[in-house]
């Protein structure tokens, strides 16, 4: 029974062991995207400044740099939305990652016990049939 339970212990851990590439790949690419985001985020903040120059004196121009710098503001907003919800995911699938590497780690070293003590348990049965069988034998 022991042997079993290790088996199915050592089955689990393996479950684990492959499922955690996956997160971690899905980590990278997050992570790469948020570093994206942050990187557009910051040239689009020099172009607001850009399009924000006063020193124009031309009615179109200013009206066409308002205008401009109107779409940034809003193009802004939607990518610092995107990457707050990038940010919450990338925490979350990190949060996956160590909790299910923490449960393979579990799950393998109660295997190792319960393989250890089905060992054991054979073995003491080994020695007490031996045992038996030597204390039958000497009269």
């Amino acid at each position: 029974m022991g042997m079993r339970k290790a088996k199915l212990l050592r089955n689990m851990a393996l479950k684990e062991q492959a499922r955690l590439p996956h997160f971690v790949q899905r980590q990278q690419a997050l992570q790469v995207e948020i570093d994206q985001i942050q990187a557009l985020l910051e040239r689009m903040e020099t172009l607001r400044d850009y399009a924000r120059d006063q020193t124009v004196q031309q009615a179109h121009k200013l009206h066409t740099n308002r205008y401009y710098e109107l779409r940034l503001i809003e193009e802004t907003q939607a990518l610092s939305n995107k990457l707050d919800f990038l940010t919450v995911e990338l925490t979350n699938v990190t949060g996956a990652i160590a909790r299910m590497s923490h449960k393979k780690q579990l799950v393998s070293d109660k295997a190792r016990q319960v393989l250890k003590e089905a060992q054991q348990e054979r073995d003491s049965m080994i020695e007490a049939s031996q045992t038996t069988y030597r204390i039958v034998q000497k009269p």
